[in-house]
């Protein structure tokens, strides 16, 4: 379970946002961070420092992170992996003191577990995913295929798909509402969530259906497959907090698969 540490997400996010306009060796990549998402409600103003440290050292360190805060991502590249910062953060704070004390050893022991098995929350990638073409489609021009049926940013080289979800959800610690806030202080009227695919597996079942089918559309085999993998919940899927059924519809869409 994901469990919620109670606390008030304006003191991370000023955490955050501080820490990572210093100069760092991540550079531009660190910058997203600074819009940090609901999952810096897991974590106090102390502990949210120690984490974004313990993140900034294990970059600094040759293993390299990607932070989209306002997504509630963290991409990993050796090996490449999506891992919801939800998941992370949550994992950061049950360690306590621990964490506190050794927040870069903390931060490399969490991702190593962490990103050892899919399960909700993280995302395996297949490198060199799509080599040439598949019906007249590259990698970017299947991901563009794919991101364009969602809404969703697809980055070919990595092999994945992002699909932020807007919701008006609101968090709850010890019976009190938590409003997120952004880095600027103003309160957001609805908390986001993220999906992640993965277009490998997207890819293999294109490849399943193409077999079946070698006359139809490659859109209209698209239209087919991606509602489906969605509404099973995968492999080859995960959010960055478990999904309500409304962030469901709100990706299919039309989709007859959750009817």
């Amino acid at each position: 379970m994901w469990i919620a540490v109670a606390v008030v997400a304006a003191a991370v996010v000023g955490v955050v946002a501080w820490w990572f306009r210093r100069d760092s060796a991540g550079g531009e990549a660190w910058a997203e961070a600074e819009r940090a998402g609901e999952w810096a409600s897991l974590l106090g103003a102390e502990a949210g420092a120690a984490f974004m440290e313990g993140l900034r050292a294990y970059h600094d360190a040759g293993g390299a992170l990607r932070v989209e805060g306002e997504r509630g991502v963290l991409t990993t590249y050796e090996p490449p992996r999506l891992i919801s910062l939800h998941l992370l953060a949550d994992a950061f704070a049950a360690r306590g003191d621990a964490a506190m004390h050794d927040p870069q050893g903390t931060v490399a022991t969490l991702l190593e577990q962490l990103a050892a098995a899919e399960r909700p929350g993280v995302l395996h990638l297949r490198a060199g995913w799509l080599e040439g073409e598949v019906d007249g489609l590259d990698a970017a021009g299947f991901a563009g295929a794919v991101g364009g049926l969602l809404g969703g940013t697809g980055e070919a080289a990595l092999g994945a798909l992002q699909v932020p979800v807007p919701g008006d959800r609101v968090s709850h610690v010890n019976g009190t509402p938590l409003k997120p806030v952004t880095k600027d202080g103003e309160v957001r009227t609805g908390a986001s969530n993220t999906m992640m695919l993965d277009l490998a597996r997207v890819l293999d079942l294109y490849r399943e259906e193409r077999d079946k089918r070698p006359d139809a559309a490659a859109e209209a085999l698209l239209r087919e497959i991606v509602p489906r993998l969605i509404a099973s919940g995968g492999p080859g899927l995960t959010w960055a907090k478990p999904p309500t059924d409304e962030e469901l519809r709100a990706v299919l869409g039309g989709s007859p698969e959750l009817r």
